[in-house]
C-alpha cells in the first residue's frame, strides 16, 4: 500500500509541475504571464471546449433519435 501512495504522489507532483512549465511556456509564447495563459486557459478555453462536446453530443442524440424513429 504504501508503495501505490508514493507511486500516486510521485505522480501526481510530476503532472503539476509539467502543467506549471506548459503554462509558462504558452505565457511565454503569446508573450504574456503566467497569470494571463492560466485565466485564458481555464476560464475561457476549458469551458468553451465543454460546451462545444456537450452540444455535439445534444446534436448526435436528436439525430440518433431521428434515425430510430424511421
Amino acid at each position: 500500500m504504501s508503495t501505490l501512495f508514493h507511486l500516486l504522489a510521485r505522480f501526481i507532483h510530476l503532472a503539476f509541475w509539467y502543467c506549471c512549465d506548459f503554462m509558462v511556456n504558452l505565457a511565454n509564447l503569446t508573450h504574456s504571464s503566467y497569470y494571463e495563459a492560466n485565466t485564458w486557459v481555464l476560464l475561457v478555453l476549458l469551458p468553451g471546449l465543454l460546451a462545444l462536446l456537450i452540444g455535439v453530443r445534444v446534436a448526435q442524440w436528436f439525430r440518433l433519435r431521428r434515425l430510430r424513429r424511421r
